[in-house]
């Protein structure tokens, strides 16, 4: 019923090998994945990779995959992800799809299968985003959510959404109705939890899931 799609490079420009480090015992690509595989309404994880390295490194954990090579035209690591997608769409064979990143290893499967019911209930575009009750400012330090002459409990502050890119969720129709994009004006928020949020970007992320993940061990 879906697609899991996943683009995997080999080269990370912030923390060198990311994909592919040990995480608890385990490669951090290994985790998302195993998620999706177990999930009933995911019958098909699509990878889109760059090099037969990525390839060989992920069949060493995991046979029920589907690889696309990346395009030439499209290896420039800072590459959009609309991009990629756009490129594969024909190769994919479900008209419904989750995007997600193998940098989310604390998201859990079963906020996955809620967000896909979500999608199967609402059949409205979506995507993941973390909360926030905090103060924020511009790059001018002008107040954004606010106002700093009356200073009211943050609980009782107006929520500030982040894309958080934990996934996206979506069809074919409606991606090719929002240009060629994950998400549109009238797309949906599924809110994910702090604590499964962390996108590992900076060695400080990483650090951060490294000891969660083994808490919880």
């Amino acid at each position: 019923m879906f697609t899991a799609y996943i683009p995997i490079k080999l080269i990370s420009e912030r923390i060198e090998n990311k994909n592919f480090l040990d995480i608890n015992g385990k490669p951090l690509f290994a985790y998302v994945i195993k998620n999706l595989l177990d999930i009933d309404l995911v019958d098909e994880v699509f990878i889109n990779y760059h090099t037969e390295e990525v390839k060989d490194r992920i069949l060493e954990h995991f046979e029920d995959i589907k690889f696309v090579k990346r395009l030439d035209n499209l290896m420039n690591p800072k590459e959009s992800v609309n991009k990629l997608i756009a490129s594969d769409l024909d190769n994919i064979k479900n008209e419904f799809i989750i995007q997600t990143h193998v940098t989310n290893p604390m998201v859990s499967k079963n906020t996955f299968v809620d967000a896909l019911n979500l999608y199967l209930k609402n059949k409205e575009a979506l995507f993941s985003v973390t909360e926030h009750h905090s103060r924020f400012y511009s790059d001018e330090l002008k107040e954004i959510n606010h106002d700093m002459n009356v200073l009211l409990p943050t609980q009782e502050l107006n929520p500030i959404y982040e894309d958080n890119s934990n996934f996206y969720i979506f069809s074919k129709n409606q991606f090719f109705q929002n240009d060629l994009s994950r998400i549109g004006k009238s797309s949906g928020i599924f809110k994910v939890s702090k604590f499964e949020s962390f996108d590992i970007d900076t060695y400080e992320d990483l650090e951060l899931v490294r000891t969660l993940i083994s808490s919880k061990h």
